[in-house]
């Protein structure tokens, strides 16, 4: 009951996460266009990192550890206030940086340096995830999911008709503002949760735990990793299509990542919520294989059946989300489908590693998938140039990636025994 209740509260809000991304997504190619929505790529792709990474990325070492102390009500105490005196020296570095360097930023992000002031927002909203990133990865790591589905989705909500008024009104511009600040609303409820709950005015900032600062820095390390190795590819491979054929393949692209990102999303919050906390305690390895399995067989056959209906809807929804503009999508989304199978099912063989914070392991997982990733789009440029071929690597990079988890969890298994 409680899987299915957790399931229920993730769904629900990925499932506004993902109708404000599709939201945006379609004022953005209405008003944009592709060219438009490739040049805000980038941009997609630092706030995506930002929302994992704010706070130092700590939300999963949350999740475990509120899971592994929520019997010990000093011990939780403790760590939790070492926790949000972490995350906001952290997001405190992020934002002086951001707006120190926010002029070569806008220049990376946006090719030009007249939107400073984007970046200069984006350092200082990143200081709300960050709250909002503890918040979160408390309640989970205690199982009060509620507090992160109703923030989403409130959120989400207020934020819809924000990113409506910036993109129809401010253009380019706007649509960054938008992208910005409707990341970062969801902190407005998680204020409102924190202060009803029992650690309000129990937190001890600045107390300084050598242990706790120890473990989350372990997760910090995997995130950073995480968050940047993948992303910089995104960009690197993005500037190259960019570089061959243009903005519009981008932006074909870029539509084919959000679109994928929207679903996986689901997977990915319900592995770090729900199957995270149940199989960090756990010490016998073959009782973590099993679970492992037995989340794969479901996972798997869950994407199947979704990614069956939108492949054969492919029409509708590429023009429903985006616009007729973007309908050579339809003939590529085979491609992303493909990989994303192999792609969320080697994740699910890997939250291992996050549960069992195997720091090394997670971090030569990420930049094997990177490399292999960013070497395959190369190489089958040389023999084909255009979205196909890099969408073709995408799908060889994850069969081979989940041949290689399904090999690590063998040699998991052996080890253990």
């Amino acid at each position: 009951m409680s899987a299915v209740r957790s399931a229920l509260f993730t769904g629900g809000a990925h499932a506004s996460k993902v109708l404000m991304g599709f939201i945006l997504l379609k004022v953005m190619a209405v008003y944009l266009g592709p060219e438009g929505v490739g040049k805000l790529g980038h941009l997609m792709s630092v706030v995506s990192v930002l929302t994992i990474l704010s706070g130092g990325g700590i939300i999963n070492a949350l999740v475990k550890y509120c899971s592994e102390y929520h019997q010990t009500p000093r011990k939780l105490l403790r760590f939790i206030s070492a926790a949000v005196t972490y995350a906001l020296l952290f997001s405190l570095l992020v934002c002086i940086a951001g707006i120190v360097l926010s002029r070569p930023l806008s220049l990376f992000v946006f090719g030009v340096d007249d939107y400073q002031s984007i970046i200069i927002l984006l350092a200082i909203a990143q200081l709300a995830l960050a709250f909002a990133n503890v918040v979160f990865g408390v309640t989970n790591g205690l199982r009060v999911t509620h507090v992160f589905a109703y923030s989403q989705i409130l959120g989400n909500v207020l934020a819809v008709p924000l990113l409506w008024f910036c993109i129809s009104r401010y253009l380019e511009y706007g649509a960054g503002v938008s992208i910005v600040l409707a990341s970062s609303l969801c902190a407005l409820p998680a204020l409102y949760f924190y202060r009803r709950s029992p650690f309000w005015g129990r937190i001890r900032l600045f107390k300084i735990d050598g242990l706790s600062f120890r473990q989350l820095f372990a997760y910090t390390t995997m995130l950073v990793v995480s968050t940047l190795a993948f992303p910089l590819v995104e960009i690197t491979v993005r500037s190259m299509l960019i570089s061959q054929v243009g903005y519009h393949d981008a932006g074909i692209w870029q539509a084919a990542i959000r679109f994928s990102a929207a679903y996986l999303g689901f997977f990915t919050m319900f592995l770090a919520f729900y199957f995270v906390p149940r199989i960090s305690p756990e010490q016998d390895s073959t009782v973590v294989v099993k679970m492992t399995l037995r989340h794969l067989y479901l996972v798997q056959a869950i994407f199947v059946l979704g990614a069956g209906t939108l492949y054969l809807g492919r029409t509708f929804f590429i023009k429903l989300i985006f616009s007729e503009e973007f309908s050579p999508l339809a003939d590529l989304i085979i491609y992303q489908l493909l990989g994303d199978f192999f792609k969320i099912s080697a994740y699910v063989i890997g939250f291992i590693a996050v549960a069992k914070a195997a720091t090394k392991l997670y971090i030569i997982a990420e930049v094997l998938q990177g490399g292999l990733f960013l070497l395959g789009a190369w190489l089958m440029s040389r023999a084909q140039v255009g979205v196909e071929s890099v969408m073709q690597a995408y799908v060889v990079t994850y069969i081979l990636y989940f041949v290689i988890c399904l090999i690590g969890l063998r040699v998991y298994m052996r080890k253990q025994r």
